[in-house]
């Protein structure tokens, strides 16, 4: 099986989602027994690119749902929920929602944490932004403009 040539790179800096939700679930109970109340629950909510990815039901507080996000988050990650890479065909950026226009590959695969720098191997990575996240600055290593260039036809 031949090994594809080209990979998605991941992305600087990133997060497993880029938006997380407490939303309070009103709902109205009947029963002959206890008697019919409205009543709520609180559903934690994970999205990335403004798709849910996961949801845990259920916390009977507010308090509660707050308590336990770390929980929460951490169980949706264990879970395979979390995406660090790009993902379909949109954007990039962490938090862009918008559909990916521009391919560009990466010339050097660097870390910008502790300023490694190399050539890529096996593959050649990539990324998609949008037009208004094509513009990748000057002040990383790995996600500036110099880095990358357009796909060789």
């Amino acid at each position: 099986m031949d090994m594809p040539t080209e990979r998605r790179a991941i992305k600087p800096d990133a997060a497993a989602f880029d938006e997380i939700r407490i939303v309070c679930v009103p709902r109205y109970k009947e029963s002959e027994l206890s008697g019919s109340e409205w009543r709520v629950s609180y559903h934690t909510e994970f999205y990335r690119n403004g798709n849910l990815v996961f949801r845990n039901d259920g916390h009977t507080s507010l308090d509660f749902a707050v308590h336990l996000l770390s929980h929460t988050y951490l169980n949706a990650i264990d879970n395979g929920f979390a995406m660090y890479a790009g993902e379909g065909d949109f954007c990039d950026q962490e938090g862009c929602k918008n559909k990916a226009t521009v391919k560009l590959v990466q010339t050097k695969e660097g870390c910008g944490r502790c300023g490694n720098v190399k050539e890529p191997e096996f593959q050649t990575p990539y990324r998609l932004f949008c037009d208004r996240h094509k513009v990748r600055g000057d002040s990383s290593i790995d996600d500036a403009d110099c880095n990358y260039q357009p796909p060789q036809a």
